[in-house]
């Protein structure tokens, strides 16, 4: 699970929910202007069923409001995976330069509109990657 205090974080947890590293897939898309052509592909450092964090290559102002799109790998009870399409509208909270040789920044979205639904995916997908 993702932990700030080993990331240099000196703050309070404020997250009410968990969050796991993972590596998945995302668009991101906007109202025009908002990011480059019609979407950004990138990938996620973590995921919760609060939000994602994850690298962008230019400035995405906070309080943008963007469309995410993440295909989260789901096990069942079965033991089969079946794939999930998630979409959510999210906000940006955090927009910080990502540091080192890569350039680039870092930004944390918060999901703002949650049908139950895709809570439940969010959940389940946290739920069977935490240690």
């Amino acid at each position: 699970m993702t932990d700030k205090k080993r990331r240099g974080w000196t703050g309070p947890e404020r997250r009410r929910s968990a969050r796991v590293d993972a590596q998945i897939a995302l668009q991101l898309s906007g109202e025009d202007g908002v990011v480059p052509g019609e979407s950004i592909t990138t990938e996620s450092i973590n995921v919760g069923a609060e939000g994602v964090y994850c690298p962008v290559s230019q400035f995405v102002a906070p309080l943008t409001k963007l469309l995410v799109t993440m295909v989260l790998p789901i096990k069942g009870k079965s033991g089969k995976v079946r794939n999930e399409v998630v979409k959510a509208e999210a906000v940006v909270v955090r927009c910080q330069p990502a540091g080192g040789d890569s350039g680039g920044y870092r930004i944390a979205l918060f999901f703002t509109a949650l049908d139950a639904s895709t809570r439940r995916v969010l959940d389940d997908y946290v739920g069977q990657h935490a240690p």
